[in-house]
């Protein structure tokens, strides 16, 4: 009984997809409906069918009106082997190729041996055989450049051909030579070996293998120039592809198109003998092996670039996180506490603290728009561009009008910043300025809820814009509450926000005495209302305590 059936099916595009042949009869037509239903208006809606009698898989034609073909051949019923293609008597319509069992190496090695114990005019196939299977060894030992030098070497030795070079296809899609060898395995310099570019844009574009043992008995060939001018007669290519994961529900097959990695290409001046289907066979496998190789070399690079990048942000992040405050101000004052967690390795919110004449003291939160890289970069300069400036004498309006044009010239129209900015003296005066950010909170002792509105732009978006500040009054046992859009945007499983009215019911709920208890009750409040659902953005929290004016 031949084992795991299945349809190999090449659609006109050249694209591949597979389907079991998971029960009989296996009815193949245009009809909606047919266990395998083919979009092309030239076949028939009953095109035929696939049966099983005594373990035998039999394709009968049902009346079709151009006929059903298997390996060229017109047929009305036809035991099916490994490797048939059956076709319906149109031009440039789909291919379907019966396979009995997933054909692989080994299978090819069985075929190749069965050949040479029947003293096959070619018994070096076995030889290409173990060939492939040291390439299949060495793909993590040797270099992309030697392996695809053997698969080549094979090629060459399977189609009799006197030259042949792998192209790959670059970030935009177009081929370049990679590997160019000729029949006695010397490397050609590639940009000295001329072929025929249009069998390989035919090739590529239409992804099906183009065979030609003799160009002369081609009317098509002989009318491409470059196969004219080179004297070609033998021209050979394969495309190698990669293919996308294949999914199904319940009896519907879907796929993408496959990638073109490249195209294998052989070819010589004197005609060759016929192709038999195991020569044809071992070029498919050896595609397949080389269209490995190229992919596990491609995802070695990525990973090996993933590790670059990953080091290289670890770096940044341990920067970063050496830019925030390691203590702050000590006024007697004041206490403050600050947290801040990237939603990835780097993040684009800052917060930090300054001492400044006369026994006050500045706390800025900054939200950098976006995140990640970019956003990370630049709020790493408009941490010191604005600590620099907080530190001389200049108004609050003054300071952040100069930010703003600083970012202007230096960011354009697709970055710009929120912030907030307070200079608190002793007495517990404090002067403001808020540029577009979140409002702040301020938590009385004796009960309530203030929150710190402004009208101000944020900083970077325009250039003419003009900052106003605001001043407000703390009293003794008052929670100044800072944070960026990341906790009022968290969201939970279901895409709800946090929002500014659970951040002002936790604040105001709050039974705690100090900052840091404070800033635990909040974080537990948004925890709790996430439910841990990844976020989307970073996450800022400072949190202010004025304990009086001492003496």
């Amino acid at each position: 009984m031949q084992r795991n059936p299945k349809l190999v099916i090449v659609e006109p595009t050249g694209a591949r997809r597979e389907v079991p042949l998971s029960s009989t009869p296996f009815r193949i037509g245009r009809q909606t409906g047919t266990e395998l239903t083919l979009r092309d208006s030239r076949i028939s809606r009953q095109q035929a069918q696939i049966i099983s009698e005594n373990g035998k898989f039999i394709l009968e034609d049902l009346g079709s009106r151009h006929g059903t073909f298997v390996n060229g051949q017109k047929i009305n019923r036809h035991e099916l082997h490994t490797n048939d293609t059956i076709e319906f008597g149109v031009p440039e319509s789909y291919q379907v190729i019966f396979q009995s069992e997933e054909t692989g190496l080994e299978d090819l090695l069985h075929l190749v041996e069965s050949s040479a114990s029947r003293q096959s005019p070619s018994p070096e196939l076995y030889h290409l055989g173990v060939l492939l299977e040291v390439a299949r060894v060495l793909h993590t030992s040797m270099s992309l450049e030697d392996v695809l030098g053997s698969v080549l070497d094979a090629a060459i030795q399977v189609t009799h051909t006197e030259r042949g070079v792998l192209m790959l296809a670059d970030a935009a899609g177009e081929l370049e030579p990679k590997v160019a060898r000729d029949s006695r395995r010397t490397t050609l310099r590639p940009q000295d070996l001329e072929i025929s570019s249009s069998v390989l844009h035919q090739v590529a574009r239409s992804r099906r293998e183009l065979i030609v043992t003799d160009t002369q008995d081609e009317p098509q060939m002989r009318q491409q120039a470059s196969v004219v001018r080179l004297s070609l007669h033998t021209v050979v290519a394969i495309p190698l592809e990669k293919f996308p994961m294949m999914g199904s529900l319940d009896t519907t097959i879907y796929d993408k198109p496959a990638e073109l990695l490249g195209v294998l290409y052989m070819d010589s001046h004197s005609p060759s003998s016929a192709f038999t289907e195991l020569d044809r066979e071992v070029l498919r496998s050896l595609a397949g092996e080389a269209s490995t190789v190229i992919e596990n070399a491609r995802l070695f690079a990525a990973a090996r670039a993933k590790e670059r990048m990953d080091h290289d942000l670890e770096i940044a992040r341990g920067i970063q996180q050496q830019l925030l405050p390691k203590k702050y101000p000590s006024p007697k004052e004041y206490v403050f506490s600050g947290l801040n967690i990237a939603c990835e390795s780097i993040g684009g919110d800052f917060f930090d603290a300054i001492e400044l004449p006369g026994g006050r003291c500045g706390v800025v939160v900054c939200d950098v728009s976006g995140k990640g890289i970019s956003a990370a970069l630049l709020a790493t300069m408009l941490q010191g561009v604005f600590m620099t400036t907080a530190g001389t004498d200049i108004s609050l309006g003054t300071m952040a009008g100069r930010v703003n044009k600083y970012l202007c010239e230096r960011t354009g129209d697709e970055r710009y910043a929120t912030l907030f900015y307070s200079v608190l003296e002793p007495s517990g005066q404090m002067e403001y300025i808020n540029a577009g950010h979140v409002p702040p909170l301020v938590r009385r002792a004796v009960g309530g809820i203030v929150q710190l509105e402004s009208d101000n732009f944020p900083l970077g978006m325009f250039d003419f814009a003009e900052y106003r500040s605001d001043r407000a009054r703390l009293e003794a046992g008052d929670f100044l509450v800072l944070c960026t859009d990341g906790i009022t945007e968290a969201r939970n499983m279901d895409g709800d926000l946090f929002g500014e009215q659970k951040l002002r019911e936790a604040v105001e709920q709050f039974q705690g005495s100090t900052g840091e208890e404070l800033s635990q009750a909040i974080q537990a409040r948004v925890r709790e209302f996430t439910g841990g659902a990844p976020q989307a953005d970073d996450m800022t929290l400072v949190i202010v305590h004025y304990q009086g004016r001492s003496g």
